[in-house]
């Protein structure tokens, strides 16, 4: 049996690990057993970064430098090849892997396309990597971190590559740390207090997103998410990166915050400062205070309608494209901005059958309150509306 096969990956021939080998007592592939690491799961995650790159190139329209990105944990180069091929607006890719073996495999599989004009290969510990790439000028319009676990070591450095109005993209698999199930792992992880919460996805994310701004106000600079999802075991969040103090501090006191939530009622609200754990307002439960973490929205939906677009006209050939525009259409319906609900947690204190979602949401925007369901929780709605209102319409539509 061979140790390597070719496959195609969107437009990419790219020599992989044979997943025949590394296969699990379920037979399914191991990724993280095979030599390189490659996941053949993760092609919605690439397919979409892909689209989202060429999106965010429509926005540089003047020239004066040339378009870069940074892949620090390149792996077999599937998205350093992906970025060149598939955005031709693309100058340069910067890929990298301290693995001895994936570098000589990134090389091998740049040649394979033949892109070695535009791609550049390195052998560097991934800090290091944008560190010298900082240190050489390159600023780049793109930098994805995707490791094997937490990003939290790189988010620095991947803010300080990034050129003004630059996208940082980063992969999270260690989502029960962040969600709060290993919430001890995650307090000290990501420099915040977490607890267990009936809203674990969007703590999540909010968490990450909550972490990365204030790295990167640090250095003056501030974010504006783009998007963010959770699929299968991983979160995923692209944000724009700008420069600025006033607005870096703007951010930090407008858009971080604390959550405090009972886990008895399901009451919950945004509060500016870490306190002592409290009683209850409405049953007199024992709160959670969690963050700080980002409390604004997790999407841009103009963003996003450039990218329906994008995808639309240019990226059809994906695998995975029905998936994307799925995606996209939760996304920008999602009203990320308004605070989430688990009604099973108020259904349950109340004592009463859990209403169908659709049905508690056309309940709250008949009396003038804006709400939404998301991906992010199943039992979950999104609103602004006065918790004696979301509890009148729990109760009203029980089935």
């Amino acid at each position: 049996m061979n140790d390597y096969v070719v496959i195609r990956e969107g437009k990419a021939t790219l020599k992989v690990p044979n997943p025949m080998k590394y296969l699990r007592q379920d037979n399914v592939y191991e990724p993280a057993w095979a030599p390189v690491f490659y996941n053949p799961q993760q092609t919605l995650n690439r397919d979409l970064s892909v689209v989202v790159l060429a999106t965010l190139t429509k926005t540089f329209t003047k020239r004066s430098e040339p378009l870069l990105v940074a892949d620090p944990f390149s792996g077999t180069g599937v998205r350093a090849i992906r970025y060149v091929l598939e955005v031709p607006s693309i100058d340069e890719a910067y890929a990298n892997d301290l693995d001895l073996e994936a570098y000589n495999l990134i090389k091998e599989n740049v040649k394979l396309n033949n892109l070695g004009e535009k791609i550049r290969v390195f052998r560097l510990d991934a800090n290091a990597f944008l560190y010298l790439l900082k240190t050489l000028r390159k600023s780049f319009i793109l930098v994805d971190i995707d490791p094997y676990g937490t990003p939290a070591p790189y988010v620095d450095a991947g803010i300080w590559a990034l050129r003004r109005g630059g996208v940082l993209c980063v992969t999270a698999t260690d989502t029960a740390t962040l969600g709060g199930f290993k919430f001890e792992a995650g307090s000290k992880r990501y420099d915040v207090k977490l607890s267990r919460n009936d809203i674990p996805n969007d703590v999540g994310i909010r968490i990450l997103l909550g972490f990365m701004a204030r790295r990167a106000a640090t250095r003056d600079r501030y974010l504006e998410p783009l998007l963010a999802y959770h699929e299968a075991h991983y979160y995923r969040v692209f944000v724009r990166v700008g420069k600025g103090a006033d607005k870096a501090l703007n951010m930090v006191e407008t858009q971080l915050s604390y959550l405090e939530l009972c886990l008895t009622c399901g009451y919950r609200d945004y509060v500016q400062s870490l306190k002592k754990e409290d009683r209850c307002p409405v049953c007199g439960g024992k709160t959670a205070v969690i963050g700080p973490l980002w409390r604004g929205s997790l999407n841009n939906v103009e963003f996003l309608n450039e990218v329906k677009n994008t995808v639309g006209a240019e990226y059809q050939y994906l695998s995975t494209y029905k998936r994307i525009v799925k995606l996209l259409d939760v996304a920008t319906s999602d009203l990320t901005h308004l605070k989430l609900y688990n009604v099973q947690t108020i259904a349950r204190f109340l004592k009463v059958n859990i209403p169908q979602l659709s049905k508690i949401v056309e309940c709250l925007t008949s009396k003038g309150f804006k709400a939404s369901k998301t991906s992010l929780c199943y039992t979950c709605i999104r609103t602004d509306a006065d918790w004696s209102d979301l509890v009148d319409c729990v109760k009203g539509v029980e089935t």
